[in-house]
């Protein structure tokens, strides 16, 4: 009985880890559109937005082509491209190939992108051109910041946050101001908010009033588990509450977070395709 057993397990983690090992090839390659819909009071004419994140430098297709036709199979009032676009290492090559991605999305639709981690930490090291090159391509670019702008026939304003979550001084890198000014009017406001943290962390939410926050970073748990979920995030760590979904935060907050585009570091997506986020709103 014990040795039946034990072939049975044997049998189970083999398959298992064979079942892992293709998923993880189809994952590296393979897109996929999650959709949702958001009801924002001061909406009159139903928009289409793509929103997409953490491509951290990498290519579907020559030049991107396979991404840039899904995304535009969506038919997008607006694309919103929500950090980690490069990865901290990016070399001129991989700045080169993102302004042309851009400068492509906006043949699709006016595109409004905001800075992640990875951004914020390539700056650090090689100084904020990135931004002027980046606003160069004619996209609007977020960094603490808001445009109020057309999208779909509506009046919004959509921010973006330069700010990414520190466990010890996070509070000091937002710019507050930025967002509470926002949300101060009835026109609907949108946050480009690369980590969720800066939004689900207890101390912040109050200070939060925008009707909609759009976030990345989490690469969707990287490897998720049927019936479980995600299996890890950056800074939220195992089993991760906020991995990718619709949510609401303190009963009042809307937070859609896109599992992204790329696998986290060497670890690959696993039972997690790379995806772009459709968001109808209402």
């Amino acid at each position: 009985m014990k040795k039946m057993l034990k072939i049975i397990l044997i049998a189970i983690i083999v398959l298992a880890a064979g079942a892992s090992a293709i998923s993880a090839v189809i994952c590296s390659k393979e897109l996929k559109s999650t959709e949702y819909d958001v009801h924002i009071d001061g909406i009159e004419t139903p928009a289409r937005i793509v929103a997409i994140s953490d491509l951290h430098s990498k290519e579907y297709g020559e030049d991107n082509s396979e991404l840039l036709a899904l995304i535009s199979r969506q038919k997008p009032d607006a694309i919103f491209a929500v950090g980690d676009m490069i990865s901290r290492s990016a070399d001129e090559d991989d700045i080169q190939r993102f302004l042309r991605l851009l400068v492509k999305l906006q043949e699709i639709a006016p595109v409004y992108y905001s800075t992640g981690n990875h951004e914020v930490d390539y700056m650090a090291q090689h100084g904020e051109e990135l931004l002027d090159r980046i606003a160069e391509t004619g996209i609007f670019v977020l960094y603490d910041n808001y445009v109020e702008t057309e999208i779909g026939g509506n009046i919004v304003r959509v921010g973006g946050t330069s700010g990414h979550y520190r466990s010890s001084n996070w509070d000091e890198e937002l710019d507050y101001e930025m967002q509470e000014e926002i949300g101060s009017t009835d026109t609907p406001a949108i946050v480009l908010m690369h980590m969720p943290e800066n939004l689900i962390s207890d101390s912040a939410r109050e200070r939060w009033n925008a009707d909609l926050y759009i976030s990345g970073h989490t690469h969707g748990g990287v490897v998720r588990l049927p019936l479980i979920g995600g299996l890890v995030a950056p800074t939220q760590g195992l089993f991760p509450k906020y991995d990718c979904g619709s949510f609401v935060v303190d009963g009042r907050l809307q937070l859609i977070i896109t599992a992204g585009l790329a696998g986290y570091e060497a670890i690959p997506r696993v039972f997690n395709k790379p995806e772009i986020c459709v968001i109808n709103l209402r």
